[in-house]
């Protein structure tokens, strides 16, 4: 989990980051809860590299060769 979160930092994740960023502090300057809802979860994509891009949502292309 370490290795996941400190390693692998790539500009999509420093993107999805900056947006946490300024989506959180607008909820703060603001208070609005939905701001704060969707800052909250580029946030959570940022840190554990979750989304899907950059084949993070990709199924394996691999093949049983058993049943050939």
């Amino acid at each position: 989990m370490k290795n996941r979160i400190l390693n692998n930092w790539h500009a999509m994740r420093w993107i999805r980051l900056a947006i946490a960023a300024f989506m959180i502090q607008q909820a703060i300057q603001y208070h609005e809860m939905l701001f704060g809802f969707v800052g909250a979860f580029f946030l959570f994509q940022s840190v554990f590299n979750t989304g899907c891009s950059l084949n993070g949502c990709a199924v394996p292309t691999y093949k049983n060769k058993s049943n050939e």
